[in-house]
């Protein structure tokens, strides 16, 4: 990974278990007062395209990483909207509203956004982990 700054004040480091993940870049996570709960990773070299855009497989794996963690569950499916690039060196977060929650099924989105502007916004449907004996 390249050298990047240390995340904004309150964000401390959130690796998966994911090896994958990992490898996609670096997360972060913040725990808001209100229970809410903020991803976010800064747009590296690593992480671009050749235009120095943040690459939407990138985009893609930092908003789904964010949803199935903060839902407890695996990804059923995924629609994505990009919106506007964001370039290296961009801080990137995404927020997650879980719309409904059930044993079976959880419906959420996220928002991706940079420099006080929507990227990408994600709906998704998330199976909860099942409880290990």
């Amino acid at each position: 990974m390249s050298d990047l700054p240390l995340p904004p004040e309150g964000f401390r480091p959130f690796p998966s278990r994911s090896p994958y993940v990992n490898r996609a870049g670096a997360f972060y996570i913040r725990d808001g007062a209100d229970g809410t709960r903020i991803v976010g990773a800064w747009v590296g070299p690593d992480q671009a395209n050749t235009e120095g855009f943040a690459h939407g497989g990138f985009l893609l794996t930092f908003a789904d990483f964010a949803l199935s963690v903060l839902t407890m569950g695996i990804t059923l499916s995924v629609t994505a909207d990009f919106l506007r690039p964001a370039r290296v060196g961009d801080w990137i977060e995404a927020g997650i509203n879980i719309r409904k929650s059930s044993d079976t099924l959880t419906f959420a989105d996220a928002v991706v956004t940079s420099n006080g502007q929507d990227v990408l916004r994600v709906s998704g449907l998330f199976r909860p982990y099942e409880k290990k004996a």
